[in-house]
């Protein structure tokens, strides 16, 4: 604690030094907030003000949530330009600054991309998250830097791959895009999840839309996460950026850009890799599963990504905008998992085409991609490999194929429009308890969806907002009747089918207000998402216990209602969201009992999936504070509850639903002039007792951690050096435990000290 005091004294002291509030009554001031063209909050804005009659300069930065406060002004007129990487500068010319006054003023960034195109999600509780936040921060990927938005928590498998989890749903309940594209995993147990397969450097921001609001995109049983990838910006450019931190890691980079008016293009490169982190107590994660001794000597994970873009615009009201990019990742360590990644390709094509205008009273877009994701694991670095003729007891090849699109027009406010997407997944198992005898684990499953939806906003009164939304998709999934082992669907569900049809309503209903920096909200929505192949159509034979999917599982179904306040006045922004969402026929993994006697079939028991009734409930609180024109105080907490229906017919328990995330919350400090700024940021979790003894999910400890950080940004160079978990401490979190199939059964350790530094040019 000592070691604590000491540094928030130093960040403290720093701001005193250079805030330069003086308190004067003959001065004013100038507060407010800067925002993206979609209404965003943008931090890390340099702001640089200008008094007109005397030429004195004034910098600061907006602090988290797009806030800021100068210190006293003299009165008179002040021009301010605000400028950010990514988008144009905007100048504000004559602000009227009159003493013993604060003037209130929002400013808008416009992006600077070439190519900016009609929302995919639509009006929905929504948070983000931005470059600039993103690339100053030591995370190894998108689903551990989400971390940073309250509300939402990662599932630690390694030292990659993380998977996003929004108010305790995983992303199996949730619609994870780029750019609006569907990017299905092809590992059973989500060893390489979408947010894996999009790398840092092509990243713009991240948008997260919270509980079952996203009508314009079918499966956001809990919210959607749409990353948004770097377009084109006018001119010519090269973004050279080299990342290297704490075991071995490092990750170069190199993006190339030419944006014209009608022709545009943007190509980029990178590479990372890392040695298996160490934890607190200085023990390779490797150590916390059963790896071979010396296993942790190789890559714990090696990712090449490219990328490129082109877009044409033929007239000023059309545009067409075509992204591919490719991504080839060797060997990955999964202690989580049974198996480690041998090796995981990725390619995908994304085309948009959009005709109007911004403000335009019409507009329409369409868009088609296709993606595929090979992937191989194996066990050859477990002891459970030992001894075997083939160097691994266990094997999984596995493929996906997602191809789909949209076309939706844009009038006024009301946006209606048709999507529809196609998912094939096929998975082949080999174990050396069964003599390698290949097994359809998942049996070429075929998913395909359509939709209509429509949307509305309409302005009741000048402080009242409505918002309406409606959508009916129709789904088919068929397995391969040729490979799948309608014996175990027979043996443990009574049932041979291998193919079912769905049809799932959405709607949504949101009312707002806002006056005079208050704002209140409320809204009910329903959402619906159809189950997975391995939820429905896995099976696999095994010594001892079956693993078995549920062709007779229903579509799960969320009917959420959310209510939020917040409040901004003067240099303070205080927020909370309650929620609470009843989610019907909930897919859970239970144990399953052999129903009727199958020839084949001689285990009596299995691990597959039921519908249950599900209920979750919590919130998030947030607040940011200016305490001086550059110094601001930032925290939030967030608290999610779930438990789930008793049915003793079918041996399921009620009470707490598995894999919820505890309490948890962070508090920073940071101090930010335009130039320099240095963060020292608090995190913590509960502990979580509330646990599912049935799937042998254990509790975890409360654990906390401090993290510094602090950066350089001169000209074209931006230079951050960080270190995460400063005080070396041992801990989990609690989303580090996989339930069955496929699972450990260790507890994934967190890092242990990380020093990073992230290094950044754009020419």
């Amino acid at each position: 604690m000592t070691r604590l005091r000491l540094l928030l004294a130093a960040v403290c002291l720093a701001a005193a030094s250079t805030g330069s509030v003086r308190g004067d009554a003959l001065a004013g001031r100038i507060h407010g907030f800067v925002v993206g063209p979609d209404g965003a909050r943008l931090p890390g804005v340099t702001l640089t003000l200008r008094q007109v009659s005397t030429g004195t300069e004034v910098r600061l930065a907006s602090g988290e949530r797009g806030l800021f406060q100068t210190s006293d002004l003299a009165p008179g007129l002040w021009d301010m330009r605000a400028e950010l990487a990514g988008f144009t500068p905007a100048d504000v010319h004559g602000v009227a600054v009159e003493a013993g006054r604060e003037r209130p003023l929002d400013v808008v960034l416009t992006t600077v991309a070439v190519s900016e195109f009609v929302a995919v999600t639509g009006a929905v509780p929504r948070d983000s998250l931005e470059a600039p936040r993103i690339r100053e921060s030591g995370a190894r990927d998108v689903g551990e830097a989400l971390g940073a938005v309250a509300g939402v928590t990662k599932v630690r498998k390694g030292g990659i791959a993380n998977d996003v989890v929004l108010r305790g749903l995983q992303s199996r309940d949730l619609s994870v895009l780029v750019d609006g594209q569907r990017v299905h995993g092809a590992c059973p147990n989500r060893m390489d999840p979408t947010a894996f397969h999009v790398d840092f450097a092509e990243v713009d921001r991240v948008e997260v839309g919270k509980g079952p609001f996203d009508v314009r995109n079918q499966g956001s049983l809990g919210g959607t996460v749409n990353v948004i990838t770097r377009a084109p910006e006018r001119g010519w450019h090269a973004t050279p950026v080299l990342s290297a931190g704490s075991f071995g890691f490092v990750n170069p980079s190199l993006t190339l850009a030419r944006g014209g008016e009608r022709l545009s293009a943007l190509a980029g490169y990178s590479w990372r890799r890392s040695d298996a982190y160490r934890d607190g107590s200085g023990r390779p994660f490797t150590e916390s599963a059963n790896y071979h001794p010396g296993a942790a000597e190789g890559d714990a994970f090696a990712v090449g990504t490219g990328w490129g873009r082109l877009v044409v615009a033929p007239s000023e009201a059309h545009r067409i905008d075509l992204a591919y990019s490719a991504q080839r990742s060797e060997a990955a360590f999964y202690p989580y998992l049974a198996m480690d990644a041998g090796w995981d390709d990725m390619d995908r094509v994304n085309l948009r085409y959009e005709e109007g205008r911004p403000g335009d009273a019409v507009r329409v877009s369409a868009q088609g991609y296709w993606a595929r994701v090979d992937h191989w694991m194996d066990d050859r670095l477990r002891v459970s490999s030992a001894g075997t003729p083939r160097g691994y007891s266990m094997a999984t090849m596995a493929r996906t194929r997602t191809w789909g699109g949209r076309l939706q027009a844009a009038r006024g406010g009301t946006t209606a429009g048709l999507e529809g997407y196609s998912r094939s997944w096929d998975a082949t198992n080999e174990m050396a308890g069964m003599g390698y005898m290949k097994q359809a684990m998942i049996p070429d499953v075929t998913v395909e969806v359509i939709g209509l939806f429509v949307e509305h906003g309409r302005t009741l009164r000048p402080d009242w907002q409505l918002d309406l939304g409606a959508r009916l998709d129709h789904a088919w999934s068929a397995a391969d009747g040729t490979k799948a082992n309608t014996d175990l669907y027979q043996a443990y569900h009574s049932t041979a089918s291998t193919s079912a049809s769905d049809t799932l309503p959405s709607a949504k209903a949101r009312l707002t207000w806002r006056h005079d920096g208050f704002e209140a909200a409320a809204g009910i929505g329903h959402a619906g998402r159809v189950p997975e192949a391995n939820e429905r159509y896995l099976a696999l034979r095994r010594k001892g216990t079956d693993w078995v999917g549920d062709p007779g599982l229903v579509p799960s179904r969320n009917t959420g209602l959310d209510a939020s306040f917040s409040w901004e006045r003067r240099g303070v922004r205080a927020g909370v969201s309650l929620f609470q969402q009843r989610v019907s026929d909930y897919i859970a993994v239970v144990p399953a009992a052999r129903t009727e006697p199958v020839p084949g079939v001689v285990n009596s028991q299995a691990r597959s999936f039921a519908n249950v009734d599900a209920t979750l409930r919590g919130g998030e609180l947030t607040t940011s504070v200016v305490l001086a024109s550059r110094v601001f105080l930032t925290g939030d907490l967030s608290y999610t509850r779930g438990s789930q229906a008793a049915d003793p017919g079918r041996g399921i328990a009620g009470g707490d639903l598995a894999e919820m995330p505890p309490l948890a919350g962070r508090a920073g400090l940071r101090f930010d002039d335009g130039r320099v700024f240095a963060a020292l940021e608090g995190v913590f979790a509960g502990r979580q007792g509330r646990v599912d003894e049935a799937l042998l999910e254990q509790p975890t400890p409360a654990w906390a951690i401090v993290n510094f950080r602090a950066g350089l940004r001169r000209g074209k160079l931006l230079a951050t050096v960080g270190v995460a978990n400063l005080f070396d401490h041992d801990y989990v979190e609690h989303l580090s435990f996989q339930r069955d199939p496929f699972r450990s059964g260790a507890l994934v350790p967190e890092p242990g000290r990380n020093v990073y530094v992230n290094v950044s040019a754009r020419f």
